[in-house]
């Protein structure tokens, strides 16, 4: 039989994703901030949440509460990663954070990842994980729990001051309105900042990678409630009973996303009519614009 596209109305178009020169800015420093990526009543919402948690800094959010089972494909973001991990495209992570004032506990230097062989030992060009993380509550000045940063420091193999507070002369604080959403390479050399405020920082975290990476909140989100989500969230969520299919997806998962207007459904491989759909190769964003 001739290979036709996917035509399930299911299927949307991925929503909007890197520029060029957003992902030259993400390349470079390791980090991109955008202000404003959630109305303000969406991140008052999540904000609620967070502070109607029973636990602190709880894990694989995303089943505990519609408002944080949004997020898993959120259009301010999804994009983004969907450029990147393309039709292999994962949640490996969601958390909520709270850090307190006066709080003792707060991570010092430390890059997203494994430490023994990092992810860099395999990928430089291209992020094995991407934290999104999107803020909720002010943070106009520092010393309020804000995110601290060494940009560029993704393609560093080690930071003199790595697990301690000691000050980098690099670094930089993250400031910004509630609502604004940084997506993080994981590699970059990050920590917390003391909170000597009076608010309570609130934010939520959820880091994406290519569906063969392993998990890090979960072993396997529940089959049945993964069932229940649309269709792009519970691919998303891989809630695989056989684990190989995070490697080999099934036909019905593929495609996640339809192609964007002018964007190619296939790579340009002379596949015989009698290859499935899901044994194409699929080429991202990423391989089509940046490593063409």
């Amino acid at each position: 039989m001739p290979h036709h596209p996917h035509t399930d109305p299911a299927i949307a178009p991925a929503p909007p994703g890197f520029t060029e020169d957003s992902w030259a800015a993400f390349a470079r420093d390791g980090i991109l901030v955008v202000e404003d990526a959630l109305e303000p009543a969406t991140a008052a919402a999540l904000s609620d949440a967070v502070a109607a948690q029973a636990e602190n800094n709880r894990g694989h959010i995303v089943g505990d509460d519609a408002r944080f089972t949004a997020l898993i494909d959120h259009p301010a973001h999804v994009g983004h990663v969907y450029d990147v991990y393309g039709e292999m495209l994962k949640l490996l992570r969601s958390e909520y954070v709270r850090r307190a004032p006066g709080g003792a506990v707060r991570n010092a230097w430390h890059f997203d990842g494994p430490r023994l062989l990092p992810f860099s030992a395999f990928a430089r060009s291209a992020p094995l994980r991407i934290k999104v993380g999107y803020w909720l509550t002010p943070l106009p000045r520092p010393a309020m729990g804000n995110l601290v940063y060494v940009p560029g420091s993704h393609h560093w193999d080690h930071l003199p001051q790595y697990h301690t507070h000691e000050p980098h002369p690099q670094e930089r604080r993250l400031i910004v309105r509630p609502g604004a959403m940084t997506l993080m390479w994981g590699g970059l050399w990050h920590r917390v900042d003391t909170n000597g405020s009076d608010v309570t920082r609130h934010n939520v975290f959820l880091e994406y990678g290519p569906s063969w990476l392993v998990t890090s909140d979960r072993l396997l989100a529940d089959p049945q409630w993964a069932e229940t989500l649309p269709r792009a969230q519970r691919i998303i969520m891989r809630a695989y009973r056989e684990q190989n299919q995070c490697v080999k997806p099934p036909s019905r998962d593929v495609p996640l996303f339809l192609p964007r207007p002018g964007e190619p459904v296939e790579a340009k491989q002379p596949y015989a009519d009698h290859v499935p759909s899901a044994l194409r190769k699929r080429p991202t964003w990423l391989e089509r614009r940046i490593w063409a």
